[in-house]
């Protein structure tokens, strides 16, 4: 069976970035792609999209979820550019990701595990991304890329936690 993950990454996960370690093994292939939403400045310094529309929530059925072959388009909200990452093992990477993102399906979480669809070159794709939870904070600075210009960036491994 395929276990191939699709994930729109826009923060630290980014290719590049600060936190691409902890999933940096497993792409096999990306792509730039955007979403519509609004992305947030996190008192640490680390970016918190927010959308409008999203399909299903993450579980911890992994192979369920590497089923994935549909979300919905939002159309709300400020264009957020990012990455299409496709990683194999996916039956891997989602419990890490999960662990790295504070997501613990049906309880409390830090992140969100939803299905997005992520514009690309080649059309609409569905796929899997974090989000806050609940709606944008207003005393969060709203950001339209991450970092964003002249913001340092701790290099060592983040732990999330605010």
């Amino acid at each position: 069976m395929e276990s191939t993950l699709e994930l729109f990454v826009y923060g630290s996960l980014k290719l590049g970035e600060c936190n691409d370690f902890v999933i940096k093994e497993w792409v096999v292939d990306w792509q730039p792609a955007t979403v519509r939403g609004q992305m947030r400045l996190r008192p640490d310094n680390y970016p918190a999209l927010f959308v409008d529309l999203y399909g299903r929530l993450g579980s911890a059925d992994y192979l369920r979820d590497l089923e994935l072959n549909e979300a919905p388009v939002s159309r709300a909200g400020q264009v957020i550019q990012g990455q299409l990452l496709r990683l194999n093992p996916g039956v891997l990477a989602l419990p890490r990701l999960d662990e790295f993102e504070g997501y613990f399906p049906g309880s409390y979480s830090e992140y969100l595990r939803v299905a997005v669809s992520a514009s690309t070159s080649s059309g609409e794709r569905a796929c899997w991304t974090y989000t806050g939870v609940g709606q944008p904070r207003a005393d969060w600075c709203s950001i339209d890329n991450w970092p964003p210009e002249g913001l340092a960036v701790n290099p060592d491994p983040y732990q999330h936690g605010l």
